[in-house]
C-alpha cells in the first residue's frame, strides 16, 4: 500500500499538468478551427462584393453609354472592398499555414489572393484615370468587366483549395483532440485504478489493523497456553463481581488454586510435559466450576476462580471440593508412561468479609492457599485473619532482617560450658540475639528459620562466625588461652562451597588455632544426605576444628553416620533434661562407648546436675550456671560453687 500511495503522489502532478496541457490544446484547436473557417468567411464576402460590382457595372450599363455620370464613389468603395478580402487573406496566412498549404498542395490560395489584389489595384487605377479624364468611359467599362470576370473566376478557383485546407486543418485538429482525449482518458483511468487500488489497500489495511488490534487485545487478556483469561483481566473480573454483589446484596469468593508438587513434574518429565499438564488441569478447573463462574490463569501453576454471587457459604465448599476432586484424578502425560497424580491447594477469600477490593481479596486468598499447603496440601482453606497477621509479621521481619547487620541490630551473647567434674568454665557457646528497629527482641527460634528461608542465613552466619572468633581470640589474649568457642552452624552454611575457606581465612587473620573453635551442627537428614554438606564436614575436620552434633537424639540419630562422619562431641538436647531418664542415660553411655565426650544442655537444677555427674557426663551448660550474657559480663576463669555442694 505504501508503494501505491507513493505512485499516486507522483502521478497526481503529472495528471494535473496533462489536464492543463489538454486545456491549452483545446483552446489552440478552437482558435485553429476559427482561423481556418475565416478563409470561408472571406470568400463569402468576396462573393458579396463581386455581386455588388456586377450590379454597379451591369445595372447602369445603359446609362454609361449615355450622358449620365458614373457613380465613381460607389465603384471605388466596392473595388476597395474586393481588394481588402485577398489582402486580409494574405495577412492572416502564417508561416505554418503556408507550410501546410505547400505540403497539401493548396498554396494556390496565396497566388489567387495576390491576383485579386493586383486586379483591384489596376481597376482602382483605371477609375482614378477616368476621374482625371485620362481614359474614356468605354475603357473604364472594359476594365471593370475584365476585373469582374477575374474576380468571379478567382472566387470560384479559391473555394476548392480553401475547402481542402480547412478540411485538412479540421481533420488534423480533431485527430489531435481525439488522440489527446484518449491519452488523458488512459491516464485518468490509470490514476483512477491506482486510487481505487490505494483505497482498496487502505480498506484492507484498516481491516487488518482492526483485526490485529482485536488479536492483540485478545492476546493481552488471554493465556496462550491454556486459552483461559490471564491475570491482566483478573482485576476487571473481580471488580465486576464486586459491583454485581453490591447490586444484588450477595457475596462471592476468590479461590486461589495452586498445583501441589508441579515443580517435580517439570524437573523430572520436562517443561513440555509440564505445559501439557497445565492445559489438562486448566480444562478440569474450568469444567469443575459453574458456568457463571470465571477461571483465570494467574501464572505458572496458579489459577484463580472467581465465583458468581451466592447466598450460602456451602457453595464455597461445593465448588472447592469439585476442583480438588477433578484435579486429583489420574492423568496420562506420556503415551508409554503410567498414570500420574497431582493435587491442589486452594485458598478462599470471600467478599465482603475478607476484602472490599481486588487487591485484598487476591492477597488474602493467596495467604489462605499457603495455609492449605502448610496443613498438608490437597485441601482448601478459608482465609484466617490470625494466620494472616502471622504471615504479615513474617514478611515484616524478612524485610527488617535485611538491614539488621548494617543497622547494628545483631549482637552475640555467651553462655558458659562447664566441666561437670570440678565446675570449671572451659568454654562458651556463642548465641545470636536480635533487637529489631522497633526495639523488639526477636527470639532466635523465630528469626533463624526466616533467615534460612530467605537466604540471609549465610551473611548472618559469617557475621556471627567473625564476632565469636574475635571474642575467643580476645579472651585468649586476656589470660584464658585454652578457652573453646562453640558456634552454631546452619545446614545452609555447610552447603556453601566457600565456608571452610572463609573460616580458615578468619582463623589465619586472628592467629587463632582451629582446635578452639567448636562448630555445632544440628542433626537432620539434610546434613547426612547432602554430599556437599558431608564434604564440608570432612574439610572442617581436616582444618582442625571440633565438630559437635547438636540436639543429638531428637530424631535422625543413626550409629552408622556417627561412625562415618567426623563428629568429635555429642550434645544432648535440653528436651531430655532433667537427666533422670532412660534416653539421657543411653546417650551418655553411647558416647562413652564411642569415646565421644558429651555436653548436656539445659541444666537448671542441682538434682539434674548431680545425676549427670553421676552418669559421668563430661560437660554441661544451663541456667544453673549462668544465662547467656554479653562478653563484658562473662568470666572465663570462673569455677561454679555448685560443685562444692554436690561433693559434700
Amino acid at each position: 500500500m505504501l508503494s501505491t500511495n507513493k505512485g499516486i503522489r507522483k502521478a497526481l502532478p503529472i495528471l494535473t499538468l496533462t489536464f492543463f496541457l489538454f486545456a491549452l490544446l483545446l483552446v489552440w484547436c478552437f482558435f485553429t478551427l476559427t482561423h481556418s473557417s475565416y478563409f470561408h468567411q472571406l470568400n463569402m464576402r468576396h462573393f458579396k462584393y463581386t455581386t455588388e460590382l456586377t450590379t454597379l457595372i451591369y445595372a447602369p450599363s445603359n446609362e454609361i453609354s449615355h450622358s449620365q455620370p458614373i457613380d465613381t464613389q460607389a465603384l471605388r468603395q466596392t473595388l476597395i472592398n474586393l481588394r481588402q478580402q485577398p489582402q486580409d487573406c494574405l495577412s492572416m496566412v502564417t508561416k505554418t499555414d503556408a507550410f501546410i498549404m505547400k505540403m497539401i498542395g493548396t498554396d494556390s490560395i496565396i497566388s489567387i489572393c495576390e491576383r485579386d489584389v493586383a486586379t483591384g489595384n489596376k481597376s482602382l487605377a483605371y477609375l482614378t484615370d477616368f476621374e482625371q479624364g485620362n481614359i474614356s468611359r468605354e475603357m473604364l467599362q472594359q476594365q471593370l468587366v475584365n476585373a469582374l470576370n477575374e474576380f468571379s473566376a478567382n472566387s470560384s478557383e479559391f473555394e476548392k483549395p480553401v475547402a481542402q485546407t480547412v478540411h485538412f486543418i479540421s481533420t488534423v485538429t480533431l485527430s489531435v483532440i481525439i488522440l489527446s482525449s484518449l491519452v488523458v482518458l488512459a491516464f485518468a483511468l490509470f490514476i483512477s485504478r491506482a486510487v481505487a487500488s490505494g483505497l482498496t489497500n487502505r480498506e484492507e489495511a484498516m481491516k487488518a489493523l482492526a483485526h490485529s488490534e482485536a488479536r492483540n487485545k485478545q492476546l493481552a487478556y488471554t493465556d496462550l497456553l491454556t486459552g483461559l483469561p490471564n491475570r491482566n483481566l483478573l482485576d476487571h473480573t473481580i471488580d465486576t463481581a464486586i459491583k454485581s454483589a453490591e447490586r444484588n446484596d450477595l457475596q462471592f469468593a476468590v479461590m486461589f488454586v495452586d498445583l501441589d508438587r508441579f515443580k517435580d513434574v517439570n524437573d523430572t518429565l520436562g517443561h513440555t510435559i509440564g505445559d501439557k499438564l497445565l492445559v489438562i488441569m486448566a480444562k478440569r478447573i474450568a469444567d469443575a466450576v459453574r458456568s457463571t463462574d470465571h477461571v483465570v490463569r494467574f501464572g505458572g501453576d496458579e489459577f484463580v476462580a472467581v465465583t458468581d454471587g451466592f447466598e450460602s457459604v456451602e457453595t464455597i465448599d461445593y465448588i472447592a471440593h469439585k476442583i480438588i476432586d477433578a484435579i486429583k484424578q489420574p492423568v496420562k502425560l506420556t503415551d508409554s508412561g503410567n498414570d500420574s497424580y497431582i493435587t491442589a491447594s486452594i485458598g478462599v477469600a470471600c467478599y465482603p468479609q475478607n476484602g472490599l477490593n481486588a487487591t485484598l481479596l487476591l492477597k488474602h486468598a493467596d495467604t489462605a492457599m499457603y495455609q492449605a499447603k502448610r496443613a498438608g496440601k490437597n485441601r482448601y482453606k478459608a482465609f484466617d485473619r490470625l494466620s494472616a497477621l502471622k504471615q504479615n509479621r513474617k514478611l515484616k521481619l524478612v524485610d527488617q532482617l535485611h538491614h539488621a547487620i548494617s543497622n547494628n541490630e545483631l549482637s552475640v551473647v555467651y553462655q558458659p560450658i562447664v566441666r561437670l567434674a570440678d565446675g570449671m568454665t572451659v568454654g562458651s557457646e556463642a548465641l545470636l540475639r536480635w533487637t529489631n528497629s522497633d526495639n523488639e527482641a526477636i527470639s532466635p527460634a523465630e528469626f533463624i528459620p526466616i533467615a534460612e528461608h530467605s537466604g540471609q542465613i549465610l551473611d548472618i552466619g559469617y557475621w556471627v562466625l567473625e564476632q565469636a572468633c574475635m571474642q575467643c581470640k580476645k579472651w585468649h589474649n586476656e589470660g584464658a588461652p585454652h578457652h573453646a568457642m562453640a558456634i552454631n552452624v546452619s545446614s545452609h552454611q555447610l552447603k556453601d562451597p566457600h565456608f571452610t575457606r572463609r573460616l580458615a581465612s578468619i582463623l589465619t587473620e586472628l592467629s587463632l588455632p582451629a582446635s578452639f573453635i567448636h562448630l555445632e551442627v544440628t542433626e537432620n537428614s539434610a546434613i547426612t544426605e547432602d554430599q556437599a554438606s558431608v564434604a564440608t564436614l570432612h574439610h572442617l575436620a581436616g582444618l582442625g576444628t571440633k565438630l559437635l552434633l547438636d540436639d543429638f537424639g531428637t530424631g535422625y540419630s543413626c550409629l552408622s553416620y556417627l561412625k562415618d562422619l567426623p563428629f568429635h562431641i555429642l550434645k544432648i538436647d535440653k528436651s531430655f533434661m532433667p537427666a533422670d531418664n532412660t534416653i539421657a542415660s543411653t546417650i551418655i553411655a553411647m558416647g562413652h562407648e564411642m569415646n565421644r565426650p558429651i555436653v548436656a544442655e539445659g541444666i537448671e537444677t542441682m538434682p539434674c546436675y548431680a545425676h549427670l555427674k553421676a552418669l559421668n557426663c563430661q560437660y554441661g551448660q544451663g541456667f544453673l550456671f549462668q544465662k547467656p550474657v554479653p562478653p563484658h559480663q562473662f568470666d572465663t576463669s570462673k569455677r561454679y560453687a555448685c560443685i562444692t555442694s554436690v561433693l559434700a
